[in-house]
């Protein structure tokens, strides 16, 4: 179960002390030690200025490593003069180990644990691709210098042409609850993930592991069971609210008209029913504020801000309506004649990253979700198979998550999935899609 790790924190020394000579006010105090520290950083600063023929990204490191050493100096005259120092609590990197997978490599996520080790170095403990053993390196003080010592430990490409250059996003930190983290402050002595597709996902760790995820608005702590590891699929059980599926079966079942898709190359003068047979409506998240606590709800849940999220896509599947298997997201080596699709995915560096499926009624036979690839599977021959794969049953309330973008930022075609065809009953369901990017 993932634990959320505390942030360091400065805390006052234990333990009984003598009472201290009479000291200056703070008043006081302040006038005579904080004025130093600023001329020692300007100092600094100037001195280093001069010698400003380094590169920029050289130039912003030695700033940085010249503030941290000046502080570190006014702290030591704050000691010498009776000022106690705040200590910053140390990490145990061993903490790192429960976010670890012994699985499979995990691509593009590393698990970090940084711990300053001096006024001016940083101890880096990595498990590249989720994955031990732990590799080692040090960085000064500065996030420029960070950056550079993961970027070579880790192995972290760079933008390869001018399209990945306009458009990827950089890999970014977050700590192991989906928070952002941006700061070099924010990173020191704790445990941080790094995602090379600059956005947070959920560890799988294998199949059978429940992340207990908190706070998430409307429901409190809910757990994410990992179904699959490949591709990565969690459920979540009984995540929405009779009244809300109320809500939504009566703004939506007068609006139902026969589902679209979008047509790979090649395929466009098909009909959509070759694949597809549902009913489906778009339902504005401005039509009701319950539909709008779903969608906090979601974010809570996925750690991915709500402007990322499309409108929900609501869907009535009758006796024998199936959808063929399909990706959500949109490989952009099927969309190359479509001029309008690849600036709407910004050549693949923009795509559906995640999909929260809703189950907003039992179904009495069929109507199951399936992962025909899911545990390495090859591609099946037949998009049609509900045979073989992973197949999760719809059980009202309840929600199945999966990731159809893998953490280096690349989409992932084990996420071919499809809808079962419904035996008996009907089977109203829901679309939730989440980009890596802000709609």
């Amino acid at each position: 179960m993932a634990k959320t790790t505390p942030s360091s924190s400065a805390q006052d020394p234990s333990g009984s002390k003598q009472a201290p000579s009479p000291r200056p006010s703070d008043s006081s105090r302040a006038r005579s030690v904080f004025p130093l520290g600023s001329v020692l950083v300007v100092l600094v600063a100037v001195a280093v200025a001069v010698l400003a023929v380094l590169k920029p990204a050289e130039f912003e490191a030695a700033v940085q490593v010249a503030k941290t050493r000046a502080l570190f100096v006014v702290d030591q005259f704050q000691s010498q003069n009776g000022e106690e120092t705040p200590v910053r609590e140390a990490v145990d990197c061993s903490q790192a180990e429960q976010y670890l997978t012994d699985v499979l490599p995990v691509k593009g996520f590393h698990v970090l644990c940084l711990k300053q080790t001096a006024a001016d170095a940083l101890q880096i403990t990595a498990f590249k691709d989720g994955n031990a053993p732990s590799l080692r390196a040090e960085s000064t003080m500065a996030l420029p210098s960070l950056k550079q010592q993961l970027e070579a430990l880790l192995e972290i490409p760079k933008p390869q042409d001018e399209l990945a250059r306009k458009y990827k996003q950089p890999y970014a930190f977050f700590t192991p609850d989906g928070t952002r983290l941006e700061q070099l402050s924010e990173l020191t002595n704790r445990v941080v993930f790094l995602f090379e597709g600059g956005q947070f996902i959920w560890p799988g760790i294998r199949i059978g592991h429940k992340t207990v995820v908190k706070d998430v608005f409307g429901k409190g702590d809910v757990v994410l069971e990992t179904l699959s590891m490949i591709p990565l699929v969690f459920s979540v059980e009984e995540f929405l609210k009779d009244d809300e599926i109320d809500v939504i079966m009566g703004l939506s079942l007068e609006h139902l008209a026969p589902s679209g898709v979008t047509l790979l190359d090649g395929h466009e003068n098909r009909p959509a029913t070759d694949w597809r047979t549902s009913t489906t409506y778009f339902l504005s998240s401005e039509k009701h504020e319950k539909i709008r606590e779903i969608d906090q709800r979601v974010a809570d849940l996925t750690k991915v801000p709500v402007p990322h999220q499309e409108d929900v896509q609501v869907l009535r599947y009758e006796q024998t309506q199936k959808y063929d298997h399909h990706t959500d997201y949109f490989p952009v080596e099927h969309h190359k004649n479509s001029q309008r699709v690849l600036d709407m995915i910004e050549h693949g560096y923009k795509n559906r990253m995640i999909t929260v499926f809703w189950y907003m009624s039992d179904v009495a036979k069929g109507g199951h979700t399936i992962f025909p690839r899911a545990g390495g599977a090859p591609r099946p021959s037949t998009m049609k198979d509900c045979t073989k794969g992973l197949k999760v049953p719809p059980k009202k309330r309840n929600v199945v998550v999966f990731y159809s973008m893998l953490p280096t930022g690349e989409g992932d075609p084990m996420s071919l999935h499809g809808g079962c065809p419904v035996e008996e009953g009907i089977k109203y369901s829901g679309n939730k899609w989440i980009w890596n990017k802000a709609r």
